[in-house]
């Protein structure tokens, strides 16, 4: 008996020992905690510990969990800025958690593949992070899940067909990745999903059929893949109706398919789509006249720019009889005609820029609020718009206007934006400026035939933000200026025009100045020394000017940007500004020093200016210069046009005689030689090498990271040789240049300085080759303005395509980030010579016979 009551001793004991053990929940929990590398605001660290478990066993009380009972329910750990390699299968110990969301941090890891084990979870968002790989398999055991995000992270590869196992999902969205392939069918068997974004990833092919079956889509966004198709005859047939999509929902209320290669027209297929609200099928391929839209009768944002539209304007869409429309964006055609009233009460924004559209403005614009009609060939003057009363952002630059600066009122009251240049408005501006536009922040008006002094209350105007007057025949002083501190210009250009006199001593009460330009005026004096109170100044230009007397002492340390060249300035340059580079003060300011430690200025300026003879006899040998270089030039093209019907003559055999005799040395590999050659090969397969030799003229070494010192290289236009990267700045770019490895190092100077050749342009921007000065080739990608996305997210594209190692692939370097939207540059290797152009076209100078049919299909095989 006294046995049998100590072992029930000892087996309470044992039990009681057993119940202060860390539940399998917690362990799971800490065993996530080990993996974080950074937590800024110790939301996790600071509060996950063993001291604060419930009496249950269940640590409801640390920061972004929720239990339900003794187990956890939730866990949240949205946007901390967490840092992480993270091993998420450990989650799958939580055996009751229904929700999992940590976005916007920036876990790594990959998507673990027992997520089917997860039986209980409902909802799980890992966005905006940095996980990678592929989806698994087993992707779609996850039965119970209903709410799915992983947009914003680097999975990469085919979306598995496993994905319709989520029977439940009603929300996926797989945005801004690296996804590729074509779309799985089964998507099309997810029967309670509402909202799917696969936006913005590299999925190819046609989209799949069998949306129909989705009874309860409303939000279909396929934007910014490729996407291809023709939107003409079967695209548009399903079972027993018309659709845009072959088989969509009808329940569809938001569909996206900008950025693709959808190609076709409009048809009266839309007129079945009554639900829709939201139609974007920007930047496409599309062409053909634009339908009436006439009974999609909920349809609020109609987007259809950067296509290929022609014909009128349907007056349907301006009118709103049957619309509700809010935004029409029909930017980027080539749509013609006039444009009548704009009757509609719904439309807000309005944007037909970028066409061939015609006649006067129109005298009515309804409500709209954003009116951009630049890039047109509008003409007539501008008092038409004299009932435009609720206009607050108007574009009409870049058209045919002419006649003088309306001075009549009521004039645009609630306007904030105008913009008028490169039109061919004439006249003085008028006085009354701030009671017409009393709300004016932005004023462009540049490129224009105005003449006549400044309105004197204009640059005191306490609404002002932007200035932009350049490129006119202005006269008369600058002035006057606000005797106080409460100006709110940000930019002012007044440059090429003809202002004179001196600068009012009152500038310092521009304090909130960023971007002066006064260049190419007749302005004289010294500069004031109130200047050195504009301390947000980052831009000053003040070149071809007359100015004398010193620099002012103490300008901005904000300035990144300045050119006081082509003056006549005197004295010692200030200490703070030696780090910006001679051509900043010369040519001109002969008595101009620069300090101990810059360059000297007579090997910039060269010392005093050259007399009229000599700039005489510079032209006069130029002009001669030109004429032998045009000589020459149609002395070559006679010469290689002869040469062209010879080769014409030569039979086949002749020419494979020809291709035995190349000196091995003579640098130039045709894809005649490389094909002859593996004619008695086994395989007859190039290898890479030889693919990039065929393609370029020149086998690099396969150590190499760069190419050295090209050879040869297709010919460019005379107006397409040496480009200079012009940025100016104290080291001409100033931004960040970020490297992706090892290989090269330079400074943003150094590249600013290298010599760039023009290679070719696209819609993402301008390639130049530049020359380093360690004699090193890179090819600069200058992309274009709004193509850049934010700066986390380019970044993270830039790092994801440079991991892509391919003999096919040029290799990334490097990227440049500037302070603008204008200077966001791409480096690579540089590969030269020559392109497959010049093998596979008949052109002037093209050496070697033109490639044979079997010789072209053999390289499209390889």
């Amino acid at each position: 008996m006294m046995n049998l009551s100590r072992l029930l001793l000892l087996s309470m004991f044992v039990l009681s020992a057993m119940g202060q053990l860390p539940s399998q929940d917690i362990m799971a929990l800490l065993e996530f905690k080990k993996s974080i590398k950074h937590d800024p605001t110790g939301f996790v660290l600071n509060s996950w510990n063993d001291e604060s478990i419930d009496l249950n066993g269940c640590p409801s009380s640390w920061n972004g969990i929720a239990c339900n009972g003794a187990n956890v329910a939730n866990v949240v750990l949205d946007n901390l800025s967490l840092s992480a390699d993270a091993d998420l299968s450990v989650f799958s110990n939580l055996t009751m958690l229904v929700k999992l969301s940590m976005a916007n941090n920036s876990i790594s890891g990959v998507l673990p593949s027992n997520l089917g084990s997860f039986k209980s979870l409902q909802f799980l968002d890992l966005s905006d992070n940095l996980l990678s790989s592929s989806l698994p398999k087993e992707f779609g055991r996850s039965v119970s899940l209903k709410n799915l995000s992983l947009a914003g992270n680097n999975f990469s590869g085919e979306v598995p067909e496993s994905l319709g196992g989520l029977i439940s999902l009603q929300s996926l969205d797989m945005s801004r990745n690296s996804f590729s392939g074509p779309l799985p069918k089964s998507l099309t068997m997810l029967n309670d999903l509402l909202y799917l974004n696969l936006s913005s990833n590299g999925f190819t092919g046609k989209i799949p059929r069998g949306f129909d079956l989705v009874p309860s889509l409303q939000v279909l966004d396929l934007h910014g893949n490729s996407f291809d198709g023709n939107l003409d005859g079967k695209f548009f047939l399903s079972t027993n109706a018309s659709y845009l999509l072959p088989g969509v929902s009808e329940s569809i209320k938001h569909l996206n398919l900008s950025h693709n290669l959808l190609e076709g027209s409009l048809t009266s297929g839309f007129q079945l789509f009554q639900n829709l609200k939201v139609l974007d099928l920007s930047n496409n391929q599309l062409s053909g006249e634009l339908p009436g839209f006439n009974y999609v009768y909920d349809l609020q944002v109609l987007k259809l720019s950067n296509n290929r539209f022609s014909g009128s304007l349907p007056n349907n869409l301006l009118k709103g009889d049957s619309l509700d429309l809010t935004t029409l964006d029909l930017s980027g055609n080539n749509l013609s005609g006039p444009i009548s009233a704009i009757m509609s009460t719904t439309l807000h924004t309005l944007d037909l820029s970028s066409n061939s559209l015609t006649g006067e403005l129109p005298l009515l614009t309804g409500r709209c609020v954003l009116l951009d009609l630049s890039n047109n060939q509008f003409e007539g003057n501008l008092t038409r718009w004299s009932k435009w009363e609720n206009v607050e952002y108007l574009d009409l630059s870049q058209n045919r206007f002419t006649g003088s600066f309306p001075d009549v009122t009521p004039q645009l009251l609630r306007a904030n934006h105008l913009n008028l240049s490169h039109n061919k408005l004439t006249g003085s501006l008028p006085e009354r400026i701030p009671t017409h536009y009393p709300k004016l922040g932005v004023l462009d008006i540049s490129s224009n035939g105005l003449d006549g002094p400044l309105p004197s209350t204009l640059l005191s105007m306490p609404t002002l933000e932007e200035i932009h007057l350049q490129n006119n025949g202005l006269t008369g002083n600058i002035g006057p200026l606000p005797s106080s501190s409460g100006s709110k210009i940000r930019l002012l250009d007044l440059s090429h025009n003809r202002f004179d006199g001196d600068l009012p001593s009152a500038f310092g009460s521009l304090n909130k100045l960023q971007v002066l330009n006064l260049a190419a005026n007749n302005l004289s004096g010294s500069l004031p020394s109130s200047m050195n109170e504009m301390v947000s100044l980052s831009s000053l230009d003040l070149s071809q000017n007359h100015f004398t007397g010193p620099l002012p002492s103490n300008l901005s340390s904000s300035l990144v940007a300045l050119n006081v060249s082509y003056n006549d300035l005197s004295g010692t340059v200030p200490e703070n500004l030696k780090n910006f580079p001679p051509p900043s003060f010369y040519p001109g300011n002969s008595m101009l020093i620069l300090p101990a430690g810059s360059t000297s200025a007579s090997e910039v300026s060269k010392g005093k200016p050259m007399n009229l003879l000599i700039k005489i006899v510079i032209i006069v040998s130029c002009a001669i210069a030109l004429i032998i270089l045009i000589l020459v030039a149609i002395l070559l093209f006679c010469i290689c046009k002869s040469r062209r019907r010879e080769e014409r003559s030569i039979t086949g055999k002749d020419i494979n005689r020809q291709a035995q005799t190349i000196p091995s040395g003579s640098g130039v590999v045709s894809a005649e030689d490389l094909v002859a050659s593996r004619k008695g090969s086994s395989s007859g397969i190039l290898s890479p090498d030889e693919k990039l030799a065929v393609a370029t003229g020149f086998s690099p070494s396969k150590t190499s990271n760069l190419s050295w010192s090209p050879g040869s290289g297709d010919s460019l236009p005379a107006d397409q040789q040496l480009a200079r990267l012009d940025v100016r700045s104290p080291d001409r770019l100033v931004g960040e240049l970020q490297f992706l490895d090892e290989s090269i190092k330079l400074t943003p100077e150094e590249l600013s300085r290298a010599p760039a050749e023009v290679l070719g342009r696209s819609s993402h921007g301008t390639s130049y080759r530049a020359t380093l000065d360690n004699g090193v080739f890179l090819t600069v990608k200058w992309l274009r303005e709004g193509v850049a996305k934010q700066r986390k997210e380019f970044a993270k594209e830039v790092k994801k395509f440079a991991n892509i190692r391919h003999p096919n692939v040029v290799t990334l370097r490097g990227y440049y980030w500037g302070p603008t939207q204008h200077e966001k540059l791409i480096l690579s290797d540089y590969i030269s010579p020559g392109s497959l152009a010049s093998f596979l076209y008949d052109r002037p100078g093209r050496k070697g016979p033109p490639l044979a049919w079997i010789q072209r299909l053999k390289l499209q095989l390889m």
